[in-house]
């Protein structure tokens, strides 16, 4: 069984990803707010929602209360992203528009 890494971070704290691609957060505890470089989205995760990232990008996650995840490996080479994400919830996002 491989040991996933998890990160718990304490209220109002980031966390950096330097290049998100092909890398699963999975929030577990709290509530996380993850942006991306050059994305104009804005996703909250709450325990049980997941973000994969596609593209390399930075990722910053900031704790809006004590939160915990789990980094790993995408889990969508080799299924589709349908496949991938039957048991998890979605995360919201936002769309932020200029002006």
């Amino acid at each position: 069984m491989e040991t996933v890494p998890t990160v718990t971070l304490p209220a109002r704290q980031l966390f950096e990803i330097t290049d998100a691609a092909g890398v699963r957060i999975l929030c577990t505890a709290g509530c996380l707010w993850l942006t991306l470089d050059h994305d104009p989205r804005d996703v909250i995760l709450q325990p049980g929602d997941s973000f994969e990232g596609e593209a390399p990008r930075r990722a910053l996650l900031y704790a809006f209360e004590p939160s915990t995840f789990a980094l790993s490996a995408s889990a969508c080479a080799g299924r589709s992203s349908a496949e991938g994400s039957r048991s998890l919830r979605s995360p919201r996002v936002w769309a932020v528009s200029p002006g």
